[in-house]
């Protein structure tokens, strides 16, 4: 069944929306989740310590990794549908950017035992526990650079594949 251009340009749109908003609400639950606790700050919330604690569940998840691929795949070779593959690649570039820094402030906060020791009384994330979240945040990053790799290929064959023949 063939979908008209419209009702793709709407679903490419809404798949793209959701992605957008799982990305936004990420970055919100790790930069401003912020509890009543004191130790609950930005450095513990990436690390996945304390209250609120959903940051990188949120982020690190098939959403906002798999939607924007799709939200492009599914886009028609129309300006609407360009725009939107277009877009999508801006919410990869997100995705990437906040993930490196989550990833980062995740490592730096369970590479620190010392600090954790002195500011919390006790160590919740050692260094080989560290180690393996940044593992697994890598992975999810290189899904996320492999599905913008897919997302641009797909936006330039649609173009390439509407072009007419020059005689």
């Amino acid at each position: 069944m063939q979908l008209a251009p419209r009702t793709r340009t709407a679903l490419a749109a809404v798949l793209l929306a959701c992605a957008v908003v799982v990305i936004l609400v990420a970055l919100s639950q790790w930069l401003f989740g912020a509890g009543v606790d004191p130790r609950d700050d930005t450095m513990s919330r990436a690390a996945g310590i304390g209250f609120t604690d959903e940051a990188r569940g949120t982020l690190f998840s098939i959403l906002p990794v798999a939607l924007p691929l799709l939200a492009a795949l599914v886009a028609p070779p129309t300006r609407p549908g360009r725009v939107i593959a277009r877009s999508t690649r801006l919410v990869y570039a997100a995705y990437i950017v906040i993930g490196v820094l989550l990833a980062l402030t995740a490592a730096r906060y369970g590479f620190d035992e010392a600090g954790q020791l002195a500011k919390e009384g006790q160590v919740f994330i050692d260094t080989r526990a560290a180690v393996e979240r940044l593992l697994l945040d890598v992975v999810w990053l290189v899904l996320a650079a492999i599905g913008l790799a897919f997302a641009q290929k797909a936006g330039k064959g649609e173009r390439t594949s509407t072009a007419e023949a020059v005689k």
